[in-house]
This record gives structure tokens, sequence and C-alpha cells, in this order.
């Protein structure tokens, strides 16, 4: 476990070295970015790591290049401290009681699933090997791009460089990959907690300081505060409750499913089905955050979860830009590269890490520009509005591109177009309520809110110059709340027809709900504009509902778009859906406590009817938020319950350990393995080729490559097709290269001709045979001791023989 705290004190340490960058960027943020300086210094040391090492391929990946960039990143922050030192420590001074909570949610988060993941830290089932096979292939690759475990002679085509991220530190810190697994998932559910946790607060924190200057000024302005907000003493304190809400909704609840199926469940002889609640739509995933950090998959859309919030918060940062006009939203003089710089680094290096991401982000900050560049402009439309909004827009997305690549020119999209979903294929109500209940039912609370509270924000002007310029006003506002009006009617007109749907057309339902709900948000965000950050939360939960309503029209076409074409699109959307209702959710809170408060102003007898609403509506939210807690309580159990064979019980037991490798000491299924794993991991280095067996995927098969890194010739192949297919339709070479992998390696178990076998392995520049209980299983007919007349036995034991050519 001193591994675990190893990681969090490296990730600590670069979050102190890069404070003068992060306050520099997040200039409008009240808390200067400190809640994502962590996820900054990972990715801007990653970055500064990765591509030179793309570009001079001669370069070595290893631990004294890593900590040569990390001390010229220190030496330059060092410089920017001297620049920024009295903001940094007005924001410590000023904010401490912030600061100590933001810290104890990053480490108690990364303890908690450290923690969890030390009752069963095992590398294996599900998907498991692909994952800790890019890790592992990663740290061992000595140059990049790095090279595909499972099929020699290529690099990865895949979104690996957030396993790269978890692969840089690591190496930095000598930690092995079995190990790095558990350790880096548990940092970056750390990360992403804190950076939730910074989203929420800044908003609530921005909207309370906005009001406090709004009752204190005889003329309240709701665009700037007077000074800043980091610089008010404990401004930040008032968003921590509403912080914590949005943490516990994004990363621990579950939906409602998964209280309908521990209800089924409860009396059952099987137990709880974790799994079960993030497979409900029909041919479809739909995982949630605290399923896939308890499945702990190592997936891209995990791993690369932290810096999808990062860059919330910097188009946040964009949004509340008070002076810039065109590229100038970005600051100027240093300011000015530095934050378009990281703003661009954020959003391309999405796509890098989970392609699924770049789209929505890069769409949320461009929205963020237009808002922000309106509002500079008057609120009144004009070319050069237009012209602004263009260079600054297309400068981010060109340097967003730009940055990364070294990787586009490598990579070659698995991604085969836009498809239409048909009707069979759309989801139903029933199924959304069972994912997003809880949040579509705050949401809407805080959009009906909304529009009836702005009826009662009207004060008459005192004087009659007021009255006159009131009066202007008035006319101009007359058309402005009159197309409001419509929109909002609009919205809901879309949600009745998608209420009525369900008599007369069910599978249109959720694509008119969820429409209407983008447009009535849509319409309430520029009547809530004076407040940036209350328009912000709701642009985040129209985003989410719009990812949803696009989902019923159209997918991304893959390898499964003839067996399950929407699985993937859902998959992923729904997952960026889950976030960023959790934000909107968790910030919505502290909007409808104020709205609450609007019985305050009105007459008594409707008073009373408001307060019996709302005591229906805290009755229903406790139903729901209860029914989401029963996951975070019972799922962890069935997730790691085991028969300890020695003592003949049942349950969760700790093995003082987050090395991943260590179940296979006592695993009939891989007899041998662990020992010989453990001999190829410390005695070769580089990467050679090595030849195991191969099989089905989600199997055992390609657990050598996958455990060392070190290069087959072919692994999971169904997984290798999916990675490869737009190349492999690219010409019929690449086909039947592909093609003929699986029968070489048979070839090579296979064929007794002694010049056969070292002429297929010298064709893939094979150095090693590995010889185990799964290869003499899948070639049973075959004298695999044969070997040892024209190879080098280099490792040998009753269950694992390891052959290399001789030189």
């Amino acid at each position: 476990m001193f591994e675990l705290f190893q990681m969090w004190a490296l990730v600590e340490v670069l979050g102190i070295i890069f404070l003068p960058l992060t306050v520099t960027v997040f200039r409008n943020i009240p808390d200067r970015g400190w809640a994502w300086s962590k996820a900054l210094a990972v990715f801007v040391t990653s970055f500064c790591v990765w591509w030179p090492l793309m570009v001079i391929q001669v370069l070595p990946f290893d631990r004294i290049f890593i900590l040569a960039v990390v001390l010229l990143l220190l030496a330059l922050n060092i410089i920017g401290f001297l620049r920024t030192r009295q903001t940094i420590l007005r924001m410590m001074r000023s904010n401490l009681t912030y600061i100590i909570a933001t810290e104890v949610v990053f480490l108690v988060m990364v303890a908690v699933l450290g923690w969890l993941r030390s009752y069963g830290p095992d590398i294996h089932s599900y998907e498991m090997f692909m994952d800790e096979g890019f890790l592992a292939s990663i740290m061992r690759s000595q140059h990049f791009p790095p090279s595909d475990m499972w099929y020699a002679g290529y690099s990865i085509n895949y979104y690996y460089y957030a396993h790269y991220n978890i692969a840089m530190l690591a190496k930095l810190l000598g930690q092995i990959p079995s190990v790095a697994f558990n350790t880096g998932i548990s940092m970056l559910y750390g990360l992403t907690a804190v950076s939730l946790f910074g989203v929420t607060s800044n908003l609530i924190s921005w909207s309370h300081q906005l009001r406090r200057q709004k009752h204190m000024e005889s003329e309240p302005s709701l665009e700037q505060p007077e000074k800043p907000i980091y610089a008010t003493s404990n401004a930040l304190r008032v968003g921590i409750p509403f912080g914590l809400i949005t943490v516990f909704m994004a990363l621990m609840m579950g939906n409602l499913a998964s209280a309908f199926q521990w209800l089924h469940d409860r009396t059952g002889p099987n137990g709880y089905d974790w799994f079960n609640p993030s497979r409900i739509i029909p041919r479809t995933i739909n995982e949630f955050p605290a399923f896939s950090f308890l499945l702990s998959d190592f997936h891209a859309h995990v791993l690369s979860l932290a810096f999808t919030i990062m860059a919330i918060g910097l188009a946040l940062n964009l949004l509340l830009e008070q002076k810039g006009e065109g590229i100038f939203i970005y600051g100027r003089g240093w300011r000015l590269p530095l934050t378009l710089g990281v703003s661009a680094l954020s959003l391309g290096g999405l796509f890098v890490m989970n392609g699924w991401d770049l789209p929505t982000y890069m769409g949320l900050a461009i929205v963020c520009i237009g808002i922000q560049q309106w509002l500079q402009h008057g609120r009144r439309w004009s070319w050069k509005l237009a012209l602004d909004i263009i260079v600054a827009s297309l400068a981010l997305a060109a340097l967003a591109i730009l940055l990364f690549l070294p990787f586009h020119l490598s990579f070659i999209s698995p991604s085969q177009g836009i498809g239409i979903a048909s009707l069979q294929e759309r989801s139903s109500l029933r199924d959304e309520l069972l994912i997003y209940a809880l949040f579509a039912f705050v949401f809407l609370s805080l959009l009906f809110s909304d529009i009836v509270t702005r009826n009662f924000k009207f004060t008459p002007p005192a004087s009659e110059a007021e009255t006159n310029a009131a009066g202007d006003e008035e006319g101009q506002a007359g058309s402005y709340l009159s197309w409001t009006f419509i929109g909002t009617m609009t919205g809901l007109g879309f949600i009745a027809i998608g209420l009525a749907c369900q008599f007369i057309s069910p599978p249109n339902v959720t694509l008119f709900i969820t429409l209407g709900i983008t447009i009535t948000a849509c319409v309430i965000i520029l009547q809530k504009i004076d407040d940036r950050a209350h328009a912000f939360a709701l642009l985040l939960g129209a985003v989410a509902f719009a990812l949803i309503a696009g989902c019923e029209v159209v997918f991304l076409r893959d390898v499964f778009v003839d067996s399950n074409p929407r699985m993937n699109s859902v998959f992923k959307f729904y997952f960026q859906a889950w976030i960023l209702l959790s934000i909107a959710c968790g910030a919505g809170f502290y909007y409808l406590q104020e709205n609450f408060h609007i019985n305050e102003r009105i007459k008594s007898s409707v008073r009373y009817v408001l307060t019996g609403g709302k005591i229906v509506w805290s009755a229903v939210l406790l139903v729901l938020v209860l029914a989401g807690s029963i996951y975070p309580i019972v799922a962890p159990y069935y997730r790691f319950v085991r028969f300890d064979p020695t003592t003949r019980q049942t349950g969760m037991f700790r093995t003082n350990s987050l090395d991943g490798l260590n179940y296979l000491q006592n695993d009939p299924a891989f007899s041998g393995d662990y020992d010989a794993i453990r001999w190829l991991n410390s005695h070769i280095s580089g990467t050679p080729v090595i030849v195991e067996a191969v099989g089905d995927d989600y199997t055992g098969y390609a657990r050598v490559s996958a455990l060392t890194g070190l290069p087959t010739i072919m692994g999971w192949v169904g997984h290798e097709y999916q990675w490869r297919v737009q190349w492999f339709n690219r010409s019929d070479a690449n086909a039947a290269d592909f093609n003929s992998r699986k029968d070489e390696v048979s070839q090579i178990y296979s064929d007794p001709n002694q010049q056969n076998v070292l002429s297929t392995m010298a064709r893939y520049h094979v150095q090693y045979i590995y010889v185990g209980a799964l290869e003499r299983s899948t070639y049973p007919k075959a004298n695999l001791t044969r070997f040892a007349s024209f190879m080098q036995i280099v490792y040998q034991t009753n269950d694992v023989t390891i052959y290399k050519v001789k030189s």
C-alpha cells in the first residue's frame, strides 16, 4: 500500500510546482484553479515528455528523461512564482478552509478506491488484460509511439494517452505495471473527485459573491465583483457542501435500476447483481462512474474523466472573462499564449485519451466563447461579434489538433461514419428513468423554479429618471421577453408531445422529452445570463440532455454496427451526461434553495401551497437519494466477495497489496505463469517479440504479452480487429497479414519442420517462445519439447519453459 502513498504524494508535489501556471491560466475562476492544479500538472508534464518522444524517436522513454523534463518545468514555474506569489499567498490566506477541504477530498477518495482495490487487486477478467497490456507495453517501450503488445511489428492503434499518463508517473516512481494499474486508477479517482468538487464550489462561490455585492451596492451589477472573489475572506467556503454533493452524486451513487436490482436480489440465493444496473437499455451499455471505478477496468473513458472535468473548468474560465474580445478572451501579455495553449492542450488531449470526449467539450468551450463574446459586445449582433467568435474558436480548435499532430499522423480511426438510429433501437422512457431519474427530477425542478421566480424579481425604480430609463429598458425587454416566452413554451410543448407519444408513438418519447428539456434550458440560460455561473450550470444540464437526445437519432458506426449499433454511442455519451448532470444538479441545489425563498414575497394563501409542495418535493428527493445510495453500500461487497480455501469462509478479504499479479501464484488455470512472467519482467528489457498461444477474447489467452508488455504475433483477435478495422479494410495485403497471424502462430507450435518454424519466426522478428499449460492444452498434438533441439532454453520449471532464438 506504500505505493499508493507514493502516487498520491507525487501528484501533490506536481500540483504545488504548477501553481504559478494554474493561477495564471484560471484567472477568472474564484479559486484560481486550485482544484485543477494536480490534473493540470499531470497533463502538462505528460505532454512535455510525450511530444519530444514522438517527434525525436531516438529519445529514450526512461526515468532520467522524465526527471529532466520535470526539472525544466520546475525551473519555469519558479520563474512564474516570482510573478504570481502574491496572488497565490493571498488566495491561500483568504480561503484556507476551502483549500483544506480540497486536499481532504483528493486524499480521501484516493484512499477509498485504493482500500477497495486491496480486497481484489487482481488483473484478470473483463478487459483488464487489454488495459494492463497497454500500460505494460507503454512502460516497456524504449521509444514512441509505443509498441502494440498484441500485434507485433506495429504501434498501438488506440486511444492510449490516458494509459500513458499513468505509465509516465509510474516510471518516474519506479512502480511496476501490475502495481501502477491499481495505484493509477485510485489516483485518478481522487483527481476526478477534486475536479468535480472544484467546478461546483467555484460556481456557487461566484454566484454567492455576486448576490452579496447586489445587496451591498445601491446600484447593483451582476457582472463582476469589486474585488476578486478569491481575495474575499472564505468566499469559497459557501460552495463546499454543494461540491461534496456533486462528488457523491457523480462518483458514488448508483442509478435507480441499482435499487430495483437490490430489491429483486436481496432474498435470492446468489446475492446482489452489482453488474446488471450498467446494462439497462437493450443492446447498449450505460455505465456510470461508481460502477466503472468499482469495476476498475482501466478503460479510456474512465482514465480520462478527471481531465474532461478540467476541460469543463477551462470552459467556465472563458465564460467568466470580463474584458477580452476576440483572441483576447484568453488574456493579454503572457497570459494569452498560456491560457490559449493550456485550453487547447486540454481539449486536444481528450481525443488522444478517449476520442468520444472531444466533440462534447470542444463544443462546450465554443458555446462559452460565443456567450462571452455576445455579452462583451453589449448583447447585440454584429459582424465584428461573428468575427471575434470565429477567431477565438478557430485558434482553440486548430491548436488543439496541431499540438497532438504526431498522434493523428500515426493513428487510423476505427470510426466508419454516422448512422441513423431506427425506431426499434431507441430508448424507452422507463429505461431512461431507471438511469437518470434523480438527475431529471432535480434539473427539471431547477428549470421550473427558475421560470416561476423570474416573475418576482422586478423592483420599481426610485426616481423619475430611473423610471424613464426603466421604461426604455422595458420597451427593449418586451420583445426579448416575448421570444423567451415563445422559446420556453416551445420547450415545454416538446415535453408535452413526448409524454403524449407514450400512448401514440412510444419510440419517440425519449427524443421529444429530452429535446424539450434542452430547448427550455437554453432559453432559461439567456434569462439567467447576468449570473454567468448559474447560466453555466444550466448549460451543462442542457448539453447532457442534448447528448441523450442525439443518441436517439444518430450513432457512430463501428464494428458492432450490425449487431449492437448504438452500443458504444450510448455507452460513451451517457457516461458524459452523468458527469454533466452531476455538476448541474449539485450546483442546482444552491439555486433551488434560493428560488424556494420566493414564498417570502408572495401572498400567504399561496405560500401555504408552496410550502406543501416543498414538503412533497423533499420527500420525493429523499426517496431518490436513498435509492441511489444503495449501490455504494451494497455493491463493493459483491464486487470483491470470494471464497477463501484456507479458512473455508466467504467474504471480503484484504490482500494488503496492490500488485495485480499476485493472484497468479494460486490460480490453477495459470499454473507456473506467475514465476515465469515475473522472470520475463525482471530479465528481459526492451520489446523483443514473444510467441504465445492464440485463443478467444475475454479468456486467459494473450496473458503473457498483456502482463509483460512484450509484443506477440497476435493477441485477442476481436479486439485487434476493433482497433484496426479501417486499416484492415484499406488493402488486401493488410487483411491477408491480419488473417494469417493466428494460423502462423499455430504453425510455430505445431509444424515439425525446424526451418519452417524459424522462417515464420524470422518474419515477425520473434526472439522467444513461451510454452505453458495453456499452450499445451491449445496444441495438444504438437511436440512442444522439440524447440530445445534448435533453440536455447532460458527459463524452465515443471509448468513453463521459455525458449530463445539462438544468436
